[in-house]
């Protein structure tokens, strides 16, 4: 009999076109603490970020970075986020399933690859039963990736020595960090809006109905280009969704004054908001030492959040 709970200490690596991030963090019970967060600069040209083309140019280049990202990780099982481009993120629904797990991922595989155009045999996929919906139908997350691009940085990690034990979009790790700030209840998004990205995902009641994710320029870009990319994102939505409003937005984000995001969102009128903070999710071991080069906690949730699933 045990009256204590045991920390378990958990790595993740986060790999995009200009850095690798990595984090270690403690589990104890249901709460989680950060022990160490890095950040490693790439020379540019490393990684091109791609579906259906290898990610990784400079293979040997690539190799240095990661053995230093995951030189003080203390592990050699890692779990890892890749570039959101890399990696395609569906919502599907299913009126009936088969009984085995074996025979579900054989029937999302065929129903990808006849939509893709594709042979099941080039692509990896991996997905989550989100349970049923108001119709009655099994909804699935669904994350899928070219066997060969997701191969080339499986084969990466291993020939230093890591085994990569998860491997999963930066966007869907992100929201995984986030995640128990959402309500299980009513019509709300998740909105993470980042220097790189932006990123929406719907809910009714607890139930994915609808994802997308733009790779670009966001608050390092002009304010313009935020409107634009936020707007583009909502209108998305509403095309497949127009007669469901969104009831309520809850934003990932490095702003945090209600007064900035309401100068950002000024555009799409009283929206019903809050953000998200990370603090209240996440605190910091006492041997926890804060870098002068590393960035707010926001840009650390996906690597974060990556570690947390591992």
């Amino acid at each position: 009999m045990s009256f204590y709970s045991i920390k378990k200490l958990k790595a993740g690596i986060e790999i995009s076109a200009d850095q690798i991030r990595s984090a270690l963090i403690f589990k104890k019970g249901n709460a989680f603490t950060i022990k160490k967060l890095s950040d490693f600069e790439l020379v540019p040209g490393i990684i091109k970020p791609s579906f259906k083309v290898e990610n990784i140019v400079d293979i040997k280049a690539f190799k240095k970075y990661l053995e230093k990202a995951c030189k003080g990780s203390q592990f050699n099982k890692v779990a890892v986020a890749l570039p959101d481009t890399s990696v395609k993120v569906l919502i599907k629904k299913f009126s009936e399933l088969p009984g085995e797990d074996h025979e579900i991922r054989e029937m999302i595989k065929w129903d990808i690859s006849s939509s893709l155009n594709l042979s099941s045999s080039e692509l990896r996929v991996s997905w989550e039963n989100m349970g049923e919906n108001n119709d009655g139908s099994s909804v699935f997350i669904i994350a899928l990736g070219m066997e060969e691009v997701i191969g080339q940085y499986e084969k990466a990690f291993r020939s230093i020595g890591v085994s990569p034990a998860v491997l999963s979009p930066a966007g869907l790790s992100q929201f995984n960090f986030y995640s128990r700030q959402i309500p299980e209840h009513g019509h709300v998004a998740y909105l993470a809006m980042f220097d790189d990205f932006v990123n929406i995902f719907v809910f009714f009641d607890g139930s994915p109905i609808f994802y997308k994710t733009i790779k670009k320029g966001m608050l390092g870009g002009s304010s313009d280009s935020a409107l634009n990319d936020v707007d583009l994102l909502i209108q998305y939505y509403h095309t497949e969704h127009p007669d469901v409003d969104i009831e309520r937005f809850y934003i990932a984000s490095p702003i945090k004054l209600e007064s900035q995001m309401e100068e950002v969102l000024h555009d799409f009128g009283d929206i019903d908001f809050e953000i998200l903070e990370e603090r209240q999710l996440i605190g910091f071991d006492k041997k926890f030492e804060l870098h002068p080069e590393n960035r707010p906690l926001p840009f650390y949730t996906s690597v974060i959040g990556t570690a947390q699933g591992g």
